[in-house]
Order: C-alpha cells, then sequence, then structure tokens
C-alpha cells in the first residue's frame, strides 16, 4: 500500500487548462474618442481611398486604459485641391479600430471637432499685388499715358491672389475628435 501512495505521488497531476476567453471591450454609442493623425493629409495632394492611420491619446473612452495606444485606420472619401474660386474639401471615413491586445472592430464614428490647418494666403497676396502694381504701372504708362495703372494693377492682383484658395491640411500629430455613433463590441 506504501508503494501505490508512493507512486500516486510521483504521478503528475495534470489539470486542464481552462482558457479564459477574451474580454469584449465596447466602445459605447455617443462616446467621445480622442486620436492624433500618424501622418499628413493635404487636399492638395490626397487621393480617394488613400488609407492613413490615427493613434488614440487621452482621455480614453470610458476611461478604460485598454484605448491606450489603440490605431484607427480610415482612408479617404472626397477630396477636392483648392483653386481659383474653388474651395478645397477633405473628407475621410473610419474603417476600424485595433486595440494594443489584438482586439478589433468596425466603429461608425463622426468627426466633433479637428485641427485643420489652412494654408496661408498672405505671401500670395502680397506678391500678385506687388506684381499687378508693377505691371499696371507699365500698361497704364504706355497705353494710357497716366501713373494710375500702378494702383488699378496693384488692387487687381490682389483681388485675383485673395480669390485662389489654399489648401487645407490635416497634419501628422493634429488632434480630431470623434463620436461614436453606434455601440461596437471589439473582439
Amino acid at each position: 500500500m506504501c508503494a501505490a501512495v508512493a507512486a500516486m505521488l510521483l504521478v503528475p497531476t495534470v489539470t486542464p487548462a481552462v482558457a479564459s476567453a477574451p474580454r469584449v471591450v465596447t466602445l459605447a454609442s455617443g462616446t467621445m474618442l480622442d486620436a492624433k493623425m500618424n501622418q499628413t493629409i493635404d487636399s492638395g495632394s490626397a487621393q480617394i481611398g488613400q488609407r492613413f492611420t490615427m493613434t488614440v491619446v487621452p482621455p480614453y473612452p470610458q476611461s478604460n486604459p485598454q484605448f491606450t495606444s489603440a490605431t484607427l485606420t480610415g482612408h479617404v472619401t472626397n477630396v477636392v485641391p483648392a483653386g481659383q474660386g474653388t474651395n478645397p474639401e477633405l473628407a475621410f471615413a473610419i474603417d476600424k479600430i485595433a486595440l494594443t491586445n489584438g482586439a478589433s472592430g468596425h466603429p461608425s464614428l463622426m468627426v466633433q471637432s479637428q485641427e485643420t490647418q489652412r494654408h496661408d494666403n498672405t505671401t500670395n497676396v502680397a506678391a500678385s499685388a506687388l506684381a499687378g502694381m508693377l505691371v499696371g504701372n507699365w500698361v497704364g504708362k504706355a497705353v494710357f499715358q497716366t501713373n494710375a495703372g500702378g494702383a488699378v494693377g496693384a488692387v487687381a492682383g490682389a483681388l485675383f491672389a485673395s480669390n485662389k484658395k489654399q489648401n487645407v491640411s490635416l497634419v501628422q500629430g493634429s488632434q480630431v475628435v470623434f463620436e461614436s455613433q453606434q455601440t461596437v463590441a471589439l473582439r
């Protein structure tokens, strides 16, 4: 009997490993989600379908640290480059959110605010006004024998340049705030 007890003690006890089911993380409808751009998207160079990523930053949804450094993946849905009398447009959609633990889902997010950078047109207006003044002065004196050509040319150049719209950008590092439009389970 002692040998049987000793043999039982030498046999390792095998306990079946219970695989713990991964905890589902939920992004509830109405939740705000802050993210920063990982690259720059510009209305002057972006293409429809162009892919980009963003990183989720604090404050995290529902104060859940599982959203730390989560990645949003999206694509450009509409782009119109700025031009003479043409306002720029840059629209995008978020396709997926992926947590660092591998859980992911397909959220429906609406932009609430964004740090869009509009390119400065001041230099262009000043240069066009100067060019207009020089050309206007030359035409005024050569053709019309007047000194008023410079002033007329400067005004015309400035008006032309101010009608030339400038592109908009979501620059790398700029923050975008989204609101979840529906509850999504990240698995």
